[in-house]
């Protein structure tokens, strides 16, 4: 069973390299996406193990979202991780780090995605981040149904769509398309539905 524990680890990270290691929810809820983007692009997995969902202001990490405004997750949540690593203020809705994160929980790769992600769009405010995921496939699929007035407000993204070809100018994301192939095949594999009997 998966848990928040590292989900948690990865939002400590993130606010632990900010401005006064501090940090708003949205502009959090981009990195973490854009790194499970990479991850996934990358190394056929998440960082996270978190479900996105398409919303008015981009792409959201739902467990995430949940775990700073002290909801219920799918995952099993580690509270006593929430408490011991993050500082969360719901009034202005930021989170800093209480103290560095337990990097034992992550492996080199993931450590590289946050790394990348981080070196190029952790400069960016919540604004520019979420204006920037408006032009990402894993978005625009769902655009006509968030904008919408008589449609729900979001939508489980599809994973697949992390894999779709989209260069945003920082190329990160541009990456070859049979190494790209390859990480999403190995995506389906890991994930494929088991055969019941």
């Amino acid at each position: 069973m998966k848990t928040t524990r590292k989900l948690i680890q990865a939002l400590d990270y993130i606010a632990y390299h900010q401005h006064n290691r501090t940090v708003g929810f949205m502009k959090a809820y981009k990195l973490l996406w854009l790194i499970d983007r990479y991850s996934m692009r990358h190394y056929a997995r998440t960082v996270t193990g978190d479900m996105y969902f398409a919303m008015e202001h981009g792409t959201v990490p739902t467990d995430a979202k949940h775990v700073l405004e002290n909801q219920s997750t799918i995952m099993d949540n580690s509270t006593e991780d929430v408490d011991k690593y993050l500082r969360v203020n719901d009034i202005d809705h930021r989170f800093s780090s209480r103290k560095a994160p337990n990097l034992d929980v992550f492996s080199k790769s993931d450590i590289k995605a946050m790394d990348i992600i981080l070196e190029h769009y952790g400069g960016m405010s919540a604004i520019e981040l979420s204006k920037l995921s408006h032009k990402f496939p894993e978005w625009l699929a769902y655009k006509d149904k968030i904008q919408n007035e008589k449609k729900k407000s979001s939508y489980p993204i599809d994973p697949n769509l992390f894999f779709s070809v989209y260069d945003d100018g920082h190329g990160v994301f541009n990456d070859d398309p049979k190494r790209l192939e390859v990480a999403k095949d190995l995506w389906d594999e890991y994930n494929a539905e088991p055969i019941k009997a």
